[in-house]
């Protein structure tokens, strides 16, 4: 009976060490879960498929890590220090923008390695078709074939976007978080939205105007807001464009260079671009890449 008893203990002794052990190793490579996703993320094919292939699907097409912590707007304005009051404004959003740019790469780099297969003759399985397919919703692309066309028009809104660009709108369009709709509805980019009730009222809009100044239940959903909206809105077809064009020659897409995309994110146009480059310049000192 003793020799069980020590056989035992030291079973459940070895199992807790290989738990820590493997735990900062969890810790760094979650299974990011599919409650994380909008609406407007989550696969319209999914009742197609099996149970394996819906799991396969949703592990697609998931955020890679973890949502970072949910926290209230910080006073930034108290901050009066202005090195300070950047950083710590830069700080606060950067763990969304990762969230946002890493999913993009996971199913951009997907879709890159399915376009070189069905170059070689690979014929797409179910789930492969179902997953075009859900990102044709998603990503608004009007087009009825998964093949070499559809899989280039994907592509070209499949893509991230460069920190320094998201982070300088974020400051240009908040005030640099001191702005009421960035503290009271996390709206850090002037995005608008259409349905009674769904934001602030503007003091200012014009008669015979409908929009108002988008409310966001937190930050995340905030900068998936920005994302999407620069991914799929026709309005910014230059900026995907440029991004497209600079990806083609092999280069980095810059803050800078995908800038020339954003006249029509303001009435002031030109004078709106030039605005945001010379901030990511000023800037770049705030961050780790601009």
């Amino acid at each position: 009976m003793k020799l069980w008893f020590t056989v035992i203990a030291k079973t459940l002794a070895l199992l807790v060490i290989l738990a820590a052990i493997a735990y900062p190793f969890l810790q760094e490579d979650p299974i990011a879960e599919a409650h994380e996703l909008a609406p407007w993320q989550m696969p319209s094919k999914l009742s197609a498929l099996n149970s394996a292939d819906q799991k396969k699907l949703l592990a697609r097409v998931t955020y890679p890590h973890r949502m970072p912590a949910l926290e209230p707007v910080p006073d930034f304005a108290a901050i009066k220090d202005t090195a300070e009051r950047k950083e710590a404004f830069f700080d606060y959003l950067q763990p969304f923008i990762n969230r946002e740019n890493g999913r993009l790469h996971k199913i951009r780099q997907q879709l890159l390695s399915l376009q070189q297969q069905q170059n070689q003759g690979h014929q797409f399985t179910l789930e492969e078709f179902a997953f075009v397919y859900s990102l044709f919703d998603e990503f608004k692309v009007d087009y009825p074939e998964a093949d070499a066309t559809g899989l280039k028009e994907l592509l070209l809104r499949v893509d991230e976007i460069p920190d320094g660009l998201v982070l300088n709108q974020a400051a240009k369009e908040s005030g640099w978080g001191s702005s009421r709709f960035a503290i009271e509805g996390f709206n850090f980019f002037g995005q608008w939205c259409f349905k009674a009730g769904c934001g602030f009222v503007p003091s200012k809009r014009g008669a015979g105007k409908y929009h108002e100044v988008a409310k966001f239940p937190d930050i995340a959903a905030s900068v998936n807001a920005y994302f999407y909206n620069l991914n799929t809105f026709y309005v910014y077809d230059d900026l995907r464009a440029i991004r497209a064009e600079v990806r083609q020659l092999e280069q980095a897409v810059s803050a800078q260079k995908l800038a020339h995309g954003l006249k029509r994110y303001s009435e002031r146009g030109d004078q709106y671009v030039l605005e945001i480059q010379t901030m990511i310049v000023s800037n770049s000192k705030f961050m780790d890449e601009s």
